[in-house]
């Protein structure tokens, strides 16, 4: 397991820099680009597949490469590489490659859904089956993760509404196939919930932005078990990725929020690092 000490630690002083506070993700990304190895930082951009689905799906839909579609960053292709691999998808991992022959020959394997859902069902599917083993570790584990995140707030959300959720979830597993099914109050999944479980009973009657909070803490929750005690390893240093990309997306809803969770960063490098200190001199 690869470790990354000077980078890890360095962070404390990245997060203090004005231009970080300002636009986190770019600095940080700036800089784990020369830290990291490359095969590394190449996994770490596959974190950030589900990016890639808006971004592939509205070039598709534009019919154009640099038409008016936000391009959603971090991502694992570069908007250099996206349009080479719209150009020649043989430089596409094979599920992006094979959506995009089907879509250009106008079969869909789900038409009753939208493109971008569409992806998203083809994707999970091969990474949970285990069909894509360029996708795996801790980069697949996430995604999972973030799906299982993603279907549980749908259901969670149009429960409240009163309205049906079956057909809104992407069911590529057990764990999302039991959210689709279930009308239980924990979608009959008990432990399975894991972190999870923090947001079962959250929706009646909070805000939109206590909401987001607590999607936002269970993420990071997810991350720090996940990791565990491997502060210094290469998954920690994915796992502060995603969490400087929410503080990023956060600073831009609301600075007030966003100027919080990046105080929440800066805490817990501290204190990560402190408790790598004290076990280094016991």
């Amino acid at each position: 397991m690869a470790q990354y000490y000077f980078l890890v630690s360095s962070l404390v002083e990245l997060t203090l820099d004005e231009g970080f506070q300002k636009h986190p993700y770019p600095m940080f990304n700036d800089f784990i680009r020369e830290e990291l190895s490359g095969s590394d930082y190449t996994e770490l951009g596959k974190c950030f597949l589900l990016n890639d689905v808006s971004n592939f799906t509205a070039a598709l839909k534009s019919g154009l490469v640099d038409g008016d579609a936000v391009f959603l960053k971090p991502s694992c292709y570069e908007k250099d590489a996206l349009d080479e691999g719209l150009a020649d998808t043989e430089t596409l991992f094979p599920f992006l490659a094979e959506f995009i022959w089907d879509y250009r020959a106008e079969r869909r394997l789900y038409p009753d859904i939208s493109l971008e859902d569409e992806l998203l069902h083809r994707m999970m599917e091969t990474l949970s089956a285990g069909d894509e083993p360029a996708v795996s570790g801790f980069p697949a584990e996430y995604l999972e993760f973030e799906m299982h995140l993603r279907n549980l707030t749908t259901a969670l959300s149009n429960r409240v509404a009163g309205g049906s959720w079956t057909e809104k979830i992407i069911p590529f597993d057990f764990f999302s196939e039991r959210i689709a099914a279930s009308q239980a109050a924990d979608f009959g999944l008990g432990g399975d919930l894991g972190v999870l479980s923090d947001l079962i009973d959250l929706y009646e009657g909070s805000s939109p932005l206590e909401i987001e909070k607590a999607i936002t803490a269970v993420r990071w929750k997810w991350l720090d078990e996940t990791v565990g005690s491997n502060l210094f390893s290469r998954e920690a240093v994915f796992a502060y990725a995603v969490k400087i990309a929410d503080v990023e997306r956060w600073l831009f809803l609301t600075p007030e929020e966003g100027r919080v969770k990046l105080d929440e960063l800066l805490e817990q490098l501290h204190q990560n690092i402190k408790k790598i200190t004290r076990e280094e001199n016991s």
